[in-house]
């Protein structure tokens, strides 16, 4: 194996691993190792191909990454499909921007044909971009066979399950308002609207309309005044008490828990009434004299209106509000729309019409004054819903649109979801509620790229087609050989298509494309060839996992549960996995607008793929993760303290060259700490099988962080010399074997989460010293024991041996004594289970604390003097206000005396000066230690360290010390480790040239001294090192250079 660098350079490592994938083909020989095993049917949530992907959107990426290669580790036969969403209103608009158009009339200028095109070519654009990326963040997924939404097939798929809800009288065309994009004239489905609201601040009114026959104006209020142009009735709830009040010189009523909205302290009411009393009573709307608002407009009764905001009068407009429009509905009112598709105040709006709705607020708030209706305006802040393809606020717009009945759907929905596994587990009630809330789902959409809606409507009969694939329409089409030369299944070609109706009449396709859920929703079906082989769809449906972002529960997990129940009256999927949201280093969202966006492939060539993924696997997916430089630097910090286990390794493997593939060792072989990391690595694949198998992921990098730990901090340091100066090879050996097979297990458990690092270290390390190895760590399979022997209580025990340790490395750094300061003896009293840890770790607690001898006591009595102290509760009610004069005399007590009253103590009866014959029950026996003693009472263990130096430990510190500044110097001076060399020493203080001779061999033995000289000319490097409180100058020279 080659010399490995301290510190590697992730990004050229990693680009050296995808070369090595690429030019070894190693994706296709796992898929075909694993070819007619058991399957994970993995089914990929397409991935807009619109722009490129920013970091957060590799979390999901990551996640799914992880788990196929953890399930192709366990030798399954995965799915590898990549999804791509290939239309839609998202890639419209940007394709408008790309163009410089601005709304549809300019699309339809420009040509449906032409911009259809170019809608089809970005997408491909960008779905060659997104590949790339991936492929740079170490994903493996069949690229080549990547499935769009923007093909023949899946649109035909769809059409087939819109014939099925056909078939159930489930598609109905019906006039409801509906959230609408007046940018991208389109309206929006509820679940496009889940996550699409945001803090804004608007104008709102309250009005005053004169009541006709009464002495009073009754008061409501909007945050839309555009909406009063459609205004048809006021709402109050018959339960509520109302005021008439007089208020700036005239009568209003409103609300009696609403008063507050006055401004005005102390009112008077004049008359107080329920809500029952205004029902029927006529009013005079805002704007009488529009063509639509001449009619009688009434107050009516509605329980729904609350006390929450406004003034207990609600303005319905019913054309303009969902709420609205079910009331009217209910009622038999009357449905205005007064805009059009661009947001835009239709003709018959009079001193509104071609304006904006967001640009006459001004207006209806000063003709509402001018007509003495207006109480106040202010400024109100509120969530309010926007587009979340181009952000624009939405508008509610009363339109007839094509819908999925749901009620017959939803209890088939509800019973298939029973038996799927979600996670978290939160996400399954997230799914009940949503599902049991759910309305129709609006499937159309008025626009121009996107599933063309197989819907054929005769205007002569009335009758409905619904047109379920593409040998139907060819069937049913006037001319047949359009349909043969279709391009695509997309506008304009698709609506030239046209059909015989039943009743003779030729008919035209609907314009209207269908909701991108749809699009997406259909995928388990028309990827998975369920119109073309059943038999393959059977192996593969339902699938084994999908994962993507909680707020995918009201969107892509909705639609593919929908569709398949459907048409299969089963869920697609057995596991749902869901995870929160990627946040910045602030809590912020990443936005291009913010000046935030990360683009994924940028990132990893700045930090690595690697440190991304072990950011993203270590997060908990139930809680939002934050993503930033400065946590990718501590990502990098992590795998980096792996990376130093392995170059420890490296290091003296490459010098000793160790013939570990043919070596194992017995269990005589096997040291204690050689046991505790067998076992240790053993539990951690275990551990690790059974989190990924679970989704917990996190916990693989958690147990591994604590384990690499342990290894450092523990293993290495305690076996450090069996590496470099054992001379017992066969333990030197042993050691290599225990090291080796575990750094092995640790890059087979992780490769999932760092694939670059694992693999690197696979072809430097395993397949160096085990020749016949897999040719790539993915077709090695996921490891199993190191060692069949089980150590089970080794664990506990070496718990234990360390607890004992940091206890005495705390009394150490408690009482400023080095660890390189060697002492006598250290005493440890505990109960069994104490002793037998120290009789199997003593060798490794006596050199990592530095102490000559080790020894286990029953109690801590030697190593105490006692004394007494007086019982102030009993003492005082003895000796009332004597008890201060005994604690004095107690004070002033020689060391004699002290004892002396101990003895008597214990005989139950104390003399102290003047005061004879006193009790024992008026003192407390206490103990401090002596002098020449530290001691530690923890967990039930006492820690003892007998801290007297003499002059034999204090000379061996100082040896010990300088050994220590000596190899500093070594590596300052850039020696390799081997390397051989010369030194001179030159100090005036006698202790350290006494130190210098008695250790001479051993300072020789240690730094790899050949020969002290009495000077160096030439030497590589010279210094003054401190040892103790004096300096000593050293000079070295490499051997062969003097």
């Amino acid at each position: 194996m080659k010399k490995e660098q301290t510190v590697p350079d992730f990004v050229k490592l990693e680009k050296g691993i995808l070369k090595f994938w690429k030019d070894n083909d190693c994706f296709h020989k796992l898929k075909e190792k694993n070819a007619g095993h058991e399957m994970f049917k993995f089914l990929d949530g397409p991935a807009t191909a619109n722009n490129r992907l920013g970091i957060h959107h590799f979390w999901g990426r990551t996640l799914k990454d992880l788990t196929i290669r953890y399930n192709a580790l366990k030798g399954k036969d995965c799915g590898y499909q990549n999804g791509f969403d290939g239309q839609g209103l998202w890639v419209e608009v940007n394709v408008e921007k790309e163009l410089g158009l601005n709304g549809k009339p300019e699309i339809v200028k420009y040509g449906i044909d032409k911009f259809t095109n170019k809608c089809m070519e970005r997408v491909q654009y960008f779905a060659n971009e997104i590949t790339n990326q991936s492929i740079r963040m170490g994903q493996w997924m069949d690229w080549e066979h990547s499935y769009f939404t923007n093909t023949d097939e899946n649109i035909t798929s769809i059409w087939h399950f819109l014939k099925e809800c056909d078939k159930h009288g489930w598609i109905i065309r019906k006039n409801r308002p509906m959230a609408w994009c007046p940018r991208c004239g389109t309206s929006l489905s509820e679940h496009e609207m889940s996550s699409s609201y945001h803090e804004v601040e608007h104008t709102a009114v309250f009005i005053k309309l004169p009541v006709k026959g009464k002495d009073f104006k009754i008061v409501a209020w909007t945050t839309t005044p555009w909406t009063l142009s459609a205004n048809v009735a006021l709402a109050v709830n018959p339960e509520f008490d109302y005021v008439k009040v007089n208020f700036e010189g005239e009568n209003i009523v409103l609300g009696k828990d609403r008063l507050s909205v006055l401004k005005q302290k102390d009112i008077k009411i004049l008359e107080e009434f329920k809500g029952s009393e205004l029902v029927g009573l006529e009013y005079e709307t805002c704007f009488p004299e529009l063509p639509e608002e001449n009619f009688v407009h009434k107050i009516v009764a509605w329980d729904e209106v609350d006390k929450v905001e406004g003034s207990c009068v609600v303005h319905i407009a019913p054309g303009c509000g969902a709420e609205d429009f079910e009331l009217g509905k209910t009622l038999g009112l009357k449905e205005i729309c007064p805009i059009n598709e661009q947001g835009v105040l239709l003709e018959n709006t009079g001193f509104l019409a071609g304006k904006k709705t967001t640009d006459v607020v001004e207006l209806v708030v000063d003709r509402l004054k001018k007509d003495g209706k207006l109480l106040y305006a202010h400024k109100y802040k509120h969530s309010y819903p926007f587009c979340w393809r181009c952000k624009t606020d939405l508008v509610y717009k009363l339109v007839s649109g094509w819908f999925i009945k749901i009620d017959e759907i939803r209890p088939m929905a509800l019973k298939a979801i029973e038996d799927v596994e979600f996670k978290p587990d939160y996400a399954k009630k997230r799914m009940q509620d949503w599902l049991q809330n759910m309305g129709d789902w609006n499937i159309s959409r008025s626009r121009f790229y996107g599933l063309p809606l197989p819907f054929y409507v005769c205007e002569k009969c009335g009758k409905v087609h619904v047109i379920g694939s593409l040998e139907e329409l060819k069937k049913r089409a006037v001319d047949p050989k359009l349909v043969e030369k279709l391009p695509n299944i997309h506008r304009p070609w698709i609506d030239d298509i046209k059909i015989k109706c039943d009743c003779g009449e030729v008919v035209s396709r609907i314009p209207d494309v269908g909701d991108v859920w749809l699009d997406a929703g259909i995928t388990p079906f028309s990827t998975k060839k369920y119109f073309t082989d059943k038999a393959f769809f059977k192996n593969n449906f339902p699938s084994d996992y999908v994962c993507e972002m909680i707020e995918q529960i009201k969107l892509w997990f909705y639609s593919l549960l929908i569709m398949s129940v459907v048409l299969t009256g089963k869920a697609p999927y057995k596991k749902l996995v869901t995870y929160q949201y990627v946040r910045d280093e602030h809590g912020g969202e990443f936005h291009k607008s913010g000046g935030n966006s990360l683009e994924a492939d940028i990132v990893a060539d700045k930090v690595g793929a690697d440190v991304v993924r072990y950011l993203f696997s270590s997060s908990s997916p139930g809680n939002d993760m934050r993503f930033g430089f400065n946590l990718t630097d501590e990502a990098r910090r992590k795998i980096l303290a792996f990376w130093n286990i392995y170059t420890f390794f490296n290091t003296y493997a490459c010098i000793d060259n160790p013939d570990i593939a043919h070596f194992q060792p017995t269990e005589q072989q096997l040291t204690e700490t050689d046991k505790w990391l067998v076992e240790s690595v053993n539990k951690f694949i275990s551990d690790s099988d059974k989190n990924y198998a679970d989704d917990k992921n996190f916990l693989v990098v958690k147990d591994f962080e604590k384990l690499v730990d342990d290894i450092s901090n523990f293993y290495i340091r305690a076996n450090r010399k069996r590496f470099w100066k054992s001379e017992n090879k066969t333990d030197q050996l042993t050691a290599y074997w225990c090291l080796y097979h575990a750094i092995k297990s640790l890059i087979r458990v992780m490769t999932p989460i760092i694939p670059f690092v694992t693999e690197y270290i696979w072809q430097n390390l395993v397949r160096e010293v085990e020749k016949d190895e897999a040719e790539c760590i993915m077709l090695s399979g996921f490891p199993t024991k190191i060692y069949e022997k089980s150590f089970a209580d080794i664990l506990k025990q070496a718990d234990l041996a360390r607890s004992i340790m940091s206890s005495a490395q705390r009394l150490r750094n408690e009482n400023q004594i080095k660890v390189k300061q060697p002492l006598r003896v250290m005493y440890v009293s505990g109960g069994d289970e104490t002793v037998k840890t120290l009789e199997l770790f003593a060798d490794v607690i006596k050199d990592e604390l530095n102490v000559k001898t080790l020894e286990a006591v029953k109690d801590d009595s030697k190593f105490n003097d006692e004394f007494l102290s007086v019982n102030f509760k009993k003492a005082g009610a003895v000796l009332k206000g004597d008890v201060q004069k005994l604690k004095v005399a107690l004070s002033e007590l020689s060391e004699e005396e002290i004892k002396q009253a101990v003895k008597g103590f214990k005989a139950g009866k104390v003399n102290i000066g003047s005061f004879k014959n006193l009790n024992s029950d008026l003192f407390n026996l206490e103990k401090k230690p002596k002098s020449e003693f530290v001691i530690s009472h923890e967990n039930g263990i006492t820690v003892v360290l007998d801290i007297t130096i003499d002059e034999e430990l204090f000379m061996e510190g100082l040896y010990r010390e300088l050994v220590r500044g000596l190899q500093v110097l070594r590596k300052e001076a850039d020696f390799a480790i081997d390397d051989r060399i010369v030194a001179s020493f030159e100090t005036t203080d006698e202790k350290l040239k006494k130190v210098l001779k008695i250790f001479a061999e051993k300072i020789k033995q240690e730094v790899l001294i050949v020969d002290i000289a009495s000077d160096l000319k030439n030497a590589k490097i010279v210094k003054e090192i401190e040892v103790g409180e004096k300096t000593i100058k050293v000079k070295l020279q490499k051997k062969g250079n003097v």
